[in-house]
């Protein structure tokens, strides 16, 4: 092999504007520490195929595939299905016009979370970008071709800010934003010990009939959370009032009515709710109160998020 490339993409978590981000609702996302690489060699053996091994977080190579991207055809896998999508991911960026597939070539390339897998923090949105940034094509529209959903993921993954989000007229609009200390300094990550399928989660929410309303309520509580000044009890406030309005919406409980009704702090779902991460406040006995629950994983802001 004659060269290599490496591209590396952030994850991310999403504090305000669950589902709602896909109707316009301005949103809040965090880039977290941890991501995934994306390592392209080229090769001299100029075959139109590409050679694939992804690697989990603990080292482990759980996905191999060999590509023929021109006949659209897996030459072999262990895992067809993921294979299948990854083909259909090339195609799209074919179709998008990228110049890696203008003259024969050959490629193997390697990926390396850097999280687990069942976390939630967007393995395929990093992926997407990952490739999106090698290949030079719009990392929107190559996941609007492919996974779909808003895009926030996406704008994360080269963030080096928290950021607002939001679609204006189909377009995000993405700008820094802030999160002061007496907030980030009093917060805690609990992983719920399973992933949730976010397109899944999607699609029980679409079945609902938008409301603008709710759309509205979600975007004051980014804006105020925004705010130089919101005080760590103001923001208290706003997560329990954000969660109660999407449980209305949606109609199922809240998290903190599920699982944690006794936890003397907020509680506050993230993203497709169901699973991945929750948000809560960080008291005294936090730790162990998860610990006590079967929750080992919890993370605070300043080792997790930028």
């Amino acid at each position: 092999m004659d060269s290599v490339k490496t591209f590396r993409s952030k994850g991310k978590i999403l504090l305000t504007a669950e589902y709602t981000v896909l109707d316009g609702a301005l949103a809040l996302a965090v880039p977290t520490q941890q991501g995934q690489s994306l390592n392209v060699h080229f090769s001299n053996q100029k075959n139109n195929r590409i050679t694939w091994l992804a690697y989990k977080n603990n080292g482990e190579l759980w996905f191999t595939c060999i590509l023929d991207v021109i006949k659209n055809q897996i030459v072999s896998t262990n895992k067809p299905e993921l294979a299948a999508t990854l083909l259909q991911i090339f195609h799209e960026v074919h179709e998008l016009g990228s110049p890696i597939f203008n003259e024969d070539f050959g490629y193997e390339c390697e990926t390396q979370l850097e999280f687990p897998e069942d976390w939630g923090l967007g393995s395929s949105s990093t992926l997407i970008n990952n490739i999106a940034k090698w290949s030079k094509v719009n990392p929107y529209h190559l996941l609007s071709k492919t996974f779909g959903g808003s895009g926030y993921d996406i704008a994360c993954a080269d963030a080096e800010t928290p950021i607002t989000y939001q679609l204006m007229n189909g377009e995000p609009l993405v700008k820094d934003a802030f999160i002061s200390s007496s907030i980030s300094d009093n917060l805690i990550f609990v992983h719920l010990n399973k992933k949730q399928n976010s397109r899944e989660g999607i699609q029980q929410y679409r079945k609902k009939e938008k409301s603008q309303d709710l759309i509205s309520t979600i975007t004051q509580i980014t804006k105020a959370i925004n705010k130089p000044k919101c005080t760590f009890k103001k923001f208290s406030e706003l997560m329990v009032l954000h969660e109660q309005s999407i449980s209305e919406f949606l109609g199922i409980p809240t998290v903190k009515e599920e699982i944690f009704s006794d936890y003397p702090g907020f509680i506050k779902s993230l993203g497709a709710w169901g699973g991945d991460f929750v948000m809560a406040e960080n008291t005294e006995n936090s730790q162990q109160y998860f610990n006590q629950k079967g929750f080992k994983t919890t993370k605070r802001y300043d080792e997790f998020l930028i």
